[in-house]
């Protein structure tokens, strides 16, 4: 059974200055491209969901990668422009680490956060550390 260490939600807003027509006719485009995106870097799973002005996307990728992240971001901000935008939230299943971007007008912004660990969370990291490297005598 496959496992899945990162769930992607993503938002896209459409501007109010499209017609109803224009609008659906965007989110169909904006569906098949995000969907071959999404499944070209390893996504699978992939969900949407139209809500009038907005369109939801889920989905979920093997890794955790901030490279793949950045990929994505680049490969999306061409087709955000002055008529929609997104909003990234790449959460890591394990929850120590939340990516979140935002794509308008051609171009990304991204934030993140760690999140920290309780006492048991902590040790268990600890238990799964590597030993530390012992210092290498300098011959004399």
């Amino acid at each position: 059974m496959a496992q899945f260490a990162t769930e992607l939600f993503a938002h896209f807003v459409y501007s109010s200055k499209l017609s109803y027509h224009d609008l659906l006719e965007r989110e169909e485009e904006l569906k098949i491209f995000a969907s071959r995106l999404m499944e070209d870097q390893g996504g699978e799973y992939l969900h949407f969901e139209a809500l009038g002005d907005a369109l939801r996307a889920q989905c979920v990728f093997s890794g955790y990668d901030e490279d793949l992240f950045h990929a994505l971001c680049d490969a999306l901000a061409p087709a955000m422009d002055d008529h929609v935008e997104a909003r990234l939230l790449f959460v890591s299943k394990d929850l120590d680490h939340l990516h979140l971007y935002t794509i308008s007008k051609g171009k990304w912004q991204e934030s993140s956060l760690i999140l920290p660990l309780g006492p048991i969370g902590k040790a268990l990291a600890e238990e799964d550390a590597p030993p530390p490297k012992t210092p290498r005598k300098k011959k004399a």
